[in-house]
Order: structure tokens, then C-alpha cells, then sequence
């Protein structure tokens, strides 16, 4: 059975720049003129992150991953140090956590960006002049930088995250392969490098080069979806677009949080669709919050059921299960409550479901956490983020100072 992720919050978040979101394009384009009509410098378009370029020429480079917590990490040398970096195909760009532990070249201006939670801010471009992964060379990797008091900059200094390679790194390079059973991933420019590869073929288009493929969900029509390695889920679904499912649960509160803040508050289900179908392939039992802030997502638990190939030469991802049956039984799980971070560095929670066993004990919507086994961890989120496995008790207070001792198995 696989763990969905979410006791602190999910899909960290979701890059698109300048006007590459069909349901923001008429607010952009009224920034943009409005920018025009006062004569204000005008930002960074996508098209400036076009000059990253890789050193090789015909290469096929095999480096290690490490994939925990639903999501990859890889090992980038910069200035002959070694830096943890996440892979997120849902981000089009480069991302930078934090700029202190990396020398940054010339900032370039802005650019628009659109996080999880649908907030935009124009952000700083800077470039990141050389960088290694593995045997390959890339120059002049343009990054975008978050604030230094994001959410998500809260949960990936506790991990010593510097910040994420997004899918602008495959669409130069071509071509990747994605292995978490054997712990690598190979990135290759050549164009007939997968061409005899096994497994299910899902098409997949492009969206400012982040890959989007078709998931049909029970009996319903097949939807676009993200391919988005920064989600750890299975599957996000849009609340408009699912007719029949067995709704496991209900709640009212947050389970997303991007770049800028936090969703607000909204009902969610969690739901159980007998199956999905990806091409030809079928997956069994999953469990899914059905929201409506979000599009489809299909998120990294996916490979931990098989290898996936992303190909831009023929716009094809190959997936290859380690064990097929008639399909791929999924049967996730979904974790009681949700956690994120306020301005005041402590964990409150943004949602419980109304039939866990949590809620049963008492634990609400804005409950801050104040110990661990014992231990105060009130302003120090990192405790609970890098909590090991296992079964631990916290204790929860809420505004009028009631304190909740709460099992949990992390």
C-alpha cells in the first residue's frame, strides 16, 4: 500500500511564466499593456531562458538519484561544489530555493510567475553561469528566485535543498529516462536513444515545456494532465471533471501551497475511482482529492510502480511497470491531516478529514503544533519536515490554549 505524502502540504508548486496559462492570459495581457501604456521596463519573457546551452554533443549520461518523500533529487556541481537540487518536470524553468549557498550572475529582470496556489508576482532572473550534473555541462541555466520567506523555502532548507531543475533541462537535452527501482536517471541528446525501449507509449504535449499527457479517470473522458515530479501524490483531479466515484471523505481546508501562500480554505473530497486508464495502460484503486483550484495532476508516485521515459524528439513517454497484472494496483493512502508554515515559523493545521481517527481525538483546522515526544518545537517547522519514520506523538494547541496529544505514524 503507498502513502500519499501530505502531512505537511502538497505540490510545492507550479511554474509557468509570462502568459503560458490559458485561464491567466487576460490578465497578463492587461499587465503587459498596462506596462506598455506607463512605460515600466517590461519583464523577462520565456524565450530569454532559451539560451541555456549543453556543452556535449551526442551524449548519454547515467547519474545517480535519490528518490524520497515522492520526489527525485539530483546532485549539481557548481564551482566545484556539490549542491542537492530537486528534478520537477511541473516547473518549466530553473528555481532557486535560496541564493546564499550559490554565486548568482547579473540579474535580468522579471518575469511572471504562477505558483501552486494560482498567486503571480513578477520574479528576479539571475544565471547560473556553469553547472555540471553527472558528465554534462550546462551553461548559462537561467533561474528564477522565490522569496526568502516562501513555504517553500521553509521546507527545503530544513533539507538542505538549493533549489529545483525544471523540464526546460529535458526539452534541451532531448531526452531523459527515469529509473527510481535502480536509483538513475539518463539523460542523452540522441534522437534514437529510447527508440527500442518497452513499455506503454503515452503522447504528451508541451506547455512552455512542461509535459502534459491523457488520464481518463472511471468512465469519464480523457482530461490534459501535468506530468509534474514536484507533486509526491498520485493524482490530483478537478472538481468538474469526475461523474462517478465512491467519495471516502470530506473536509473544508487547504492541501495546496505554492511560491506565495497557501489556497484558501475550500470543500475537498477524497475520493476512490476503481480505476484510471494512461494510454492503454490501467491503473487500479486510487484515492484522489478532488478540489477545483487545480488542473489534472499526475504526480511522482507513479514511479514507484515503473520507469518513465520523456522523450521531446517524438513527444512520447514510455512507461514500463515493475510488475504488471492485468494493470497497476495503486491503493494509496492519504494521511489524516494537512501542516503548513505561517509567517511566524510554526506548523498549523490547514486540514483534518472528518473521518479519521484524528479528528475523532480532537484534531481541528488551526491547531498549531507545539511539541514532539516530548520535545517543544514551537517556531522550529524543520523538527516535524525531517521527523523520522515511525510512530511519534505530538501535541497540538489551539487558540483558546486547549492542548490535544495526538498519535501519528509518520
Amino acid at each position: 500500500m503507498q502513502t500519499d505524502n501530505r502531512h505537511y502540504w502538497h505540490m510545492a508548486y507550479k511554474k509557468r511564466l509570462f502568459g503560458s496559462s490559458s485561464r491567466h492570459q487576460f490578465f497578463v495581457s492587461l499587465i503587459f499593456f498596462m506596462m506598455l501604456a506607463f512605460g515600466i521596463a517590461l519583464p523577462v519573457s520565456a524565450q530569454y531562458f532559451s539560451k541555456m546551452s549543453i556543452k556535449e554533443k551526442n551524449f548519454c549520461d547515467t547519474i545517480p538519484i535519490e528518490f524520497r518523500r515522492g520526489r527525485i533529487f539530483i546532485t549539481v556541481e557548481i564551482e566545484g561544489r556539490a549542491h542537492q537540487f530537486m528534478f520537477d518536470t511541473g516547473c518549466s524553468v530553473g528555481l532557486m530555493f535560496t541564493d546564499h549557498a550559490v554565486t548568482l550572475k547579473k540579474k535580468f529582470g522579471f518575469t511572471l510567475l504562477n505558483d501552486a496556489a494560482n498567486l503571480m508576482r513578477f520574479t528576479p532572473v539571475k544565471r547560473i553561469p556553469e553547472m555540471h550534473i553527472g558528465h554534462i555541462t550546462i551553461r548559462n541555466y537561467r533561474v528564477v528566485l522565490t522569496p526568502s520567506q516562501s513555504m517553500v523555502n521553509s521546507e527545503y532548507d530544513c533539507q538542505q535543498i538549493v533549489g529545483c531543475i525544471g523540464s526546460d533541462l529535458i526539452s534541451t537535452c532531448r531526452a531523459v529516462k527515469i529509473d527510481t527501482e535502480k536509483g538513475i536517471m539518463i539523460i542523452t541528446d540522441r534522437q534514437d536513444a529510447f527508440s527500442h525501449e518497452e513499455g506503454f507509449c503515452f503522447p504528451f504535449k508541451e506547455d512552455v515545456r512542461v509535459p502534459y499527457l491523457k488520464v481518463s479517470a472511471q468512465a469519464d473522458k480523457a482530461r490534459w494532465c501535468m506530468f509534474d515530479t514536484g507533486f509526491p501524490g498520485f493524482l490530483d483531479v478537478n472538481r468538474k471533471d469526475i461523474t462517478v466515484a465512491d467519495t471516502l471523505d470530506t473536509a473544508t481546508g487547504s492541501v495546496t501551497a505554492g511560491v506565495y501562500g497557501k489556497t484558501g480554505d475550500a470543500p475537498l473530497m477524497l475520493l476512490r475511482l476503481d480505476s484510471i486508464r494512461i494510454g492503454d495502460c490501467t491503473f487500479r484503486q486510487v484515492t484522489t482529492c478532488l478540489q477545483s483550484a487545480n488542473d489534472y495532476v499526475l504526480g511522482s508516485s507513479i514511479l514507484k510502480f515503473g520507469s518513465m521515459v520523456i522523450d521531446y524528439n517524438t513527444h512520447q513517454m514510455i512507461f514500463r511497470p515493475y510488475h504488471y497484472d492485468n494493470g497497476v494496483t495503486v491503493a494509496n493512502t492519504f494521511n489524516d491531516f494537512v501542516m503548513m508554515p505561517r509567517k511566524d515559523n510554526n506548523l498549523y493545521v490547514t486540514l483534518v478529514w472528518g473521518k479519521s481517527h484524528s479528528y475523532a481525538l480532537g484534531v481541528r483546522l488551526g491547531d498549531r503544533l507545539t511539541h514532539i515526544d516530548g520535545i517543544d518545537v514551537s517556531g522550529n517547522p524543520c523538527a516535524y519536515m525531517n521527523l523520522a519514520p515511525g510512530e511519534h506523538l505530538i501535541i497540538l494547541t489551539n487558540a483558546e490554549g486547549e492542548r490535544k496529544e495526538i498519535p501519528i505514524n509518520k
